[in-house]
Parts: structure tokens; sequence; C-alpha cells
């Protein structure tokens, strides 16, 4: 018995000690002595609160992330859901960016599909306040950049800016921006059933009953960029948790061009659009990602 009571105290005291430690926060990717990324409003919790591994992790985290170390040129977010969770939505931010002058950046390798500009080196996120940000410049002088941050307890604000620094015209801007879903296990299932856009006739459908419409009568399209079928009316698209009613949500407002869901992947897109840039100027567009709990009919986001 004695032993027992002795490894019942090793325990504790481990498990204060490492309870202590998660309540620091995520670091920024500067160094270990900064100021925490997206726990500044974590409360701690003592061994004896009923928390487990899986519900200790409380609330919006956002941290720099990777996906592909083969692909150091990519800008990874993670970010975690806004209730009890170790698992974290990998937003490929952006995955690329076609324009008139090509296919200027590309996240990962996809050989039928070549860029502009290969090997690009690899630029670390900064910490901003409540969150993180990034600023790339190409070899043409175009620029870009964003930040993730958080906007509320439910809800992360997202930020994308394009410079055009080059002599030439900078048109028909359409870029990628993946929310990849393989490391948040309760979004993850190998479906499009779980994904949902709004139409005007039907209000929230699944991915695979809005791609069996012929004809769409809506504002924002569904598939890859110019390709899809304006099917939608609202600018979100919507996954749903294999655990119930738990949603997340992503957009970009009045510059969502498209919405995406690949099954194989498995990941969902709410893909955006820039105005035409002539040499000089520059723009930038806002967007969101929101979770939420309850039924879906409800959800009636607004920015």
């Amino acid at each position: 018995m004695r032993a027992n009571r002795n490894r019942r105290s090793f325990l504790k005291s481990t498990s204060a000690a490492l309870s202590a430690a998660l309540t620091l926060g995520p670091r920024s990717v500067q160094g270990a002595n900064e100021t925490p990324v997206g726990g500044q409003n974590e409360k701690t919790s003592s061994p004896d609160s009923g928390d487990t591994y899986e519900t200790h992790a409380k609330g919006i985290r956002i941290l720099p992330g990777q996906w592909r170390p083969h692909y150091p040129w990519e800008h990874i977010a993670w970010v975690s859901p806004s209730w009890p969770s170790q698992d974290y939505i990998w937003l490929d931010f952006p995955e690329a960016i076609f324009t008139s002058q090509g296919l200027l950046y590309l996240s990962h390798v996809n050989p039928p599909i070549p860029t502009v500009y290969q090997n690009l080196p690899r630029i670390s996120w900064r910490e901003v306040a409540l969150g993180i940000a990034f600023d790339r410049q190409l070899p043409n002088g175009v620029s870009f950049g964003g930040s993730v941050t958080k906007g509320s307890d439910s809800d992360v604000d997202l930020e994308l800016h394009l410079k055009n620094g080059s002599p030439e015209p900078l048109n028909n801007v359409t870029l990628q921006t993946c929310a990849f879903l393989r490391g948040i296990k309760e979004f993850g299932d190998l479906t499009r059933d779980n994904k949902f856009i709004h139409t005007s006739g039907s209000g929230w459908i699944t991915m695979t009953r809005a791609s069996e419409i012929q004809e769409g009568d809506g504002k924002y399209g569904i598939g890859w960029r110019t390709k899809g079928k304006k099917v939608a009316d609202l600018p979100w698209v919507v996954t749903q948790s294999n655990r119930g009613q738990r949603f997340v949500a992503m957009t970009w407002f009045d510059d969502t061009l498209s919405m995406v869901s690949n099954p194989n992947h498995p990941c969902m897109h709410a893909d955006p659009k820039f105005e035409n840039l002539n040499p000089g100027e520059e723009r930038s567009i806002r967007g969101k990602i929101a979770f939420f709990e309850g039924d879906l009919q409800d959800f009636h986001y607004v920015d």
C-alpha cells in the first residue's frame, strides 16, 4: 500500500508541474523569453479540477506550424478550436497565388503545375498582437504577406496583402487558402458530406449535394477558383465535427471567390481573389475562421 501511495503522490506532483508548464502557452518562433502567442487568457487548472490530457488545453491557440519540412518556403499556421482540444487545423496560408504573370507562389511542389519561382527561401513567422504574421518579397518585386490573429473567444481573424512592385500589371489574382484537417481528428473524415455551403433555395447543404446542382444562381462558386459553379449565396464553407454539433467555418467575406472540399486530402477551402493591381498598387483582404457549437441552421455569422 505504501508503494501505491508513493506512486500516486509522484504522479500527482508531476501532473501539477506539467499543468503549470502547459498554462504558459505556446511561444513565438523568436525565442522562449518572448510573450506567449495565443495563450494570454488561458486559466491555470489544478490537478484536482477534473481535467484530463484531452481537456486541459482550452481556447484558441495560434502558433507557427509545419506540414512539409521538405518545402521550407511554405507558411503554415496551427489553429486550435475554441473548445478543449489537443488538435490543430493546419492553415496553408496561402497555398497558391495565380496571376496574369503566372503562378507566382505555391507552398509545395506539383510537377504538372510549375511555378515562376522555385526553391524560395524560408520566411519565418513573427509575433504580433494576439497572433503571428509574415511578409515575403518575390524576385520580380511583387510582395505579399498575412496575419492570423485571435479575434474573439470563438474566431480567428485572417488578413492577406499583396503589393505589385513589378513594372507590369498584376491581373486575375486568385489564391488558394487551405484549411488542412488531417491534424484535427474530429474534422478529418474523408468525405464531402461533413462540408456545407449555403444556397438561397435549400439553405445549408453538403458539398456532395451542391456538386450535383447543374446550374447555379449564387454569388460564390464551388470548385477550384474560377472553374467552379456559382451555387452559394453566402461566402462561408463549414465543416461539421464527427463528435456532434460542433463546426468550423471559413470565409473571405465579399472577397471569397469559391469554396472547395477535397475528401482525399482532407481539407476545406474558402479561396479569395484580389482586384487587379497596377505597378506600385497594394491591396489587402480580410477573412475569418469561426468555431461554433449548436444547430447549423442557427449559424448566421456576420463580420
